[in-house]
């Protein structure tokens, strides 16, 4: 008696564009072309929040320390930028280093949130008068936390969109 090996047939390999919104449903080119829009939009409005943020970080730096206005801008670039290339690097680092990159990047990114926060809220307080010296303060910790907020899911968006 001759015994046969089935061979089990291979599974056909596709190419997955995007995540399906409901099951079942096709993400064609247009909907991961949407998703880089939509990334690029959130990031867009990031970097204006960036710009903003780096204005009153530069000018709290420079009212707390007495040092020049260069100076200050200097510092606002490593602070902000620093937060933002860290959390990009996060989210870009392959699976495998991604632990090692966290155990360095993730304090520093909570500290330079902080020192943002404190800054740009003391830039903006040092205008306000009276009463109008509490929503001033909490303008100027919104802003680097939208600034975070905005930069993270915009780049996870974008990081997303090629290996769904």
């Amino acid at each position: 008696m001759a015994v046969m090996h089935l061979e089990k047939p291979k599974p056909r390999r596709t190419r997955k564009l995007a995540v399906p919104k409901a099951p079942g449903e096709r993400v064609t080119r247009r909907g991961r072309r949407s998703h880089a829009v939509a990334a690029v939009g959130v990031l867009a409005v990031a970097l204006a929040l960036l710009g903003l943020s780096l204005s009153h970080l530069a000018s709290g730096v420079a009212i707390v320390t007495a040092c020049g206005e260069r100076d200050g801008w200097l510092m606002a670039i490593g602070i902000d930028m620093g937060f933002v290339a860290l959390e990009l690097a996060l989210l870009a680092a392959p699976a495998a280093v991604r632990p090692a990159v966290a155990r360095y990047a993730s304090p520093a990114i909570v500290g330079t949130l902080a020192t943002s926060a404190a800054m740009n809220a003391f830039a903006f307080a040092s205008h306000a008068d009276g009463l109008m010296i509490y929503p001033a303060i909490g303008l100027g910790f919104a802003v680097p936390a939208l600034v975070y907020a905005l930069t993270k899911t915009g780049a996870t968006m974008f990081f997303a969109r090629g290996s769904q």
